[in-house]
């Protein structure tokens, strides 16, 4: 048995931790790669990684602090309205990539799914550590910049890096459930990023629940993205720890995203590379 074959039988033989371990150092450097050649060609290169989310801040900064000044009521400095749409849009952001380079993940890598014996979910993987990684380099410049304008830190922001990789483990899952069915009806792929503008819209992602209807507010705990922003913005805006009700929706569906795209994988498995 090779090449494809031996894919198949390698991912459906081992649990889903296995292969990820066994893969480890490729999942590893395959990310980096990204990171490091995402802007090649370009003359400041690799440092673009550090420059765009820098500038992203830096624009809301200005906008929203002397442009456009928007305050959140019980948080008195100028730049509180950037802070909380920094919070909740930069995670946003590399969800949104975590999901979409997912789903396009087994179309842009059909040569290699054709000749090495490499289980499917391990490309997704790649694609979604890539992104985290990039969404971490995101977040540690909002901490830096949050410093810089005076905002208090507190022992809350230590849950960030939680609520964020149980954000992006829901990405994952999505990801590698629409990537599966993607290669079969590739509308998919088209219709994702109308569908994830929508669904930030339905989220309180760049404006306060509050202003919301209170029909819209009662369904809001259904939204699966919900938890993780509302628990962004507690820690890093109000500086308070995200409740138990937030813990236990998150890790539920950091867990459900990921069998749900393993259940889709597993029934579609034997027939994705023949399609490619």
């Amino acid at each position: 048995m090779s090449g494809p074959e031996a894919a198949t039988a390698r991912a459906e033989s081992g649990s889903p931790i296995r292969v990820f371990w066994v893969y480890r150092s490729f999942i590893w450097r395959s990310a980096l790669h990204d990171l490091r050649y995402r802007y090649v060609g370009s003359a400041l290169g690799m440092f673009w990684n550090v420059l765009i989310p820098l500038a992203q801040i830096l624009i809301y900064a200005a906008v929203f602090s002397s442009v456009m000044p928007v305050r959140l009521a019980g948080a008195a400095p100028a730049n509180a309205f950037t802070i909380y749409l920094c919070a909740g849009l930069l995670p946003w952001i590399g969800f949104s990539e975590c999901v979409a380079r997912g789903t396009n993940c087994f179309l842009e890598n059909a040569n290699y799914l054709k000749k090495l014996p490499i289980p499917e979910q391990v490309f997704v993987a790649c694609n979604a550590v890539g992104a985290t990684l990039s969404l971490g380099i995101s977040m540690a410049l909002l901490f830096l910049l949050a410093s810089v304008f005076g905002w208090k830190i507190t022992w809350a922001w230590s849950s960030i890096a939680l609520v964020v990789l149980l954000l992006q483990a829901l990405g994952f899952g999505l990801g590698l459930a629409l990537g599966s069915l993607n290669v079969f009806f590739r509308d998919i792929g088209q219709a994702l990023p109308i569908v994830l503008q929508l669904w930030m819209w339905l989220t309180p992602v760049v404006y306060l629940k509050e202003i919301l209807p209170p029909a819209l507010q009662a369904v809001l705990p259904c939204n699966p993205a919900f938890p993780f922003i509302d628990a962004l913005h507690a820690a890093i805006v109000w500086g308070e720890w995200p409740t138990g009700w937030h813990w236990g929706v998150m890790l539920f569906w950091a867990a459900a995203a990921p069998l749900v795209g393993y259940f889709v994988l597993g029934r579609l498995r034997p027939e994705i590379r023949d399609v490619l």
